[in-house]
């Protein structure tokens, strides 16, 4: 598995931070999907105390910090685990993609989320 530069739009995630995902591990679902729209990100949780304390252990606190001192490079580069077996970046459900982008502003549940670097 591969780490990746993740960008997200869905803001009211708990992982994300200032359009980067502090996850160490993301799970974008959609395993038959044919387009991005039948992706979704299964790592989302709605931003809130509950799920800052049960998402801690897949937080990247050491990428978070040393982001907090880089403001050039992205360091914080979650691992991208894929259901979406039909991806060209999917290598044995690894996503092998450089650069991940989910798209969710105004998501409140996963299913408003997608991955839009999928490509059949």
């Amino acid at each position: 598995m591969t780490n990746g530069t993740l960008t997200c739009s869905a803001q009211s995630c708990v992982h994300n931070m200032t359009g980067l995902c502090s996850a160490n591990v993301i799970h974008v679902h959609g395993a038959g999907a044919h387009s991005s729209e039948y992706t979704n990100c299964g790592t989302f949780a709605e931003k809130g105390l509950k799920n800052t304390v049960t998402h801690m252990l897949n937080m990247n606190i050491p990428g978070e910090v040393r982001q907090l001192f880089n403001s050039t490079e992205v360091q914080m580069t979650p691992k991208i685990k894929c259901d979406a077996i039909k991806c060209r970046y999917n290598d044995n459900r690894d996503c092998h993609a450089n650069f991940v982008q989910i798209q969710g502003p105004g998501a409140v549940t996963s299913s408003n989320t997608e991955c839009q670097t999928f490509i059949e």
